[in-house]
């Protein structure tokens, strides 16, 4: 009976460490997001260097928080991203949109029980980019894209009763990623290709729930 009644204290006791030290929860949100260059055109009567004009997109995701001494975490994420960025060619708009899985992995400080600031890095998986077209452009087709990127993020949160929140981060891409396109520049019945520098920069904000 002894050994039955400790048995049930330590499992309590062991539930009670593990649900302090781990905890997960789902998280969504908007994202603001501009990327690199749009470069070396072929096809066009002259090559051109357009920069990204930001535009709006979402992710969601779910992720995990393990407790450190001294009022620290580290919490990594699991996230589909959905970027969108615009080019203005000709006086016509291109859109490009990227669709990802990221996966941050952040280091964070709670400050005073419901503020924290936090930063780390943030990997990549990019499923697929497409480029809209234009009368600039038509026709418009992925002929290459990298797969995979580091970026960094940094960002501040706030918590509500230890199960709401939202975060506000900035990230920004720290490897050197592009994908190509082959179209019809202005109808004139030849490939052209573009170049685009698929770093992001973005503004992202979230909320989550934890269970």
């Amino acid at each position: 009976m002894k050994k039955s009644i400790l048995f049930l204290i330590f499992a309590f006791v062991f539930s009670a460490a593990n649900a302090q030290l781990f905890s997960f929860g789902i998280k969504g949100g908007v994202n603001d997001n501009s990327n690199g260059k749009m470069r070396d055109v072929s096809g066009f009567s002259d090559d051109i260097e357009v920069k990204s004009d930001s535009e709006s997109g979402y992710h969601f995701g779910v992720f995990g928080e393990i407790n450190l001494p001294i009022w620290l975490y580290i919490r990594p994420e699991l996230n589909y991203t959905h970027t969108e960025s615009s080019y203005k060619v000709d006086g016509y708009k291109h859109t490009l949109e990227m669709n990802k899985i990221d996966v941050p992995v952040l280091l964070g400080l709670q400050v005073l029980r419901w503020g924290r600031i936090f930063a780390g890095p943030s990997f990549s998986y990019i499923m697929d980019s497409e480029l809209s077209d234009s009368p600039a452009f038509d026709d418009v087709k992925t002929r290459k894209s990298d797969d995979y990127g580091v970026n960094g993020q940094i960002g501040i949160g706030v918590e509500i009763l230890k199960k709401f929140g939202a975060d506000l981060r900035y990230e920004v891409g720290f490897s050197d990623t592009e994908a190509t396109f082959e179209g019809d520049p202005s109808g004139s019945s030849q490939n052209g290709v573009v170049r685009i520098d698929t770093d992001p920069e973005q503004v992202i904000l979230s909320f989550y729930y934890k269970f």
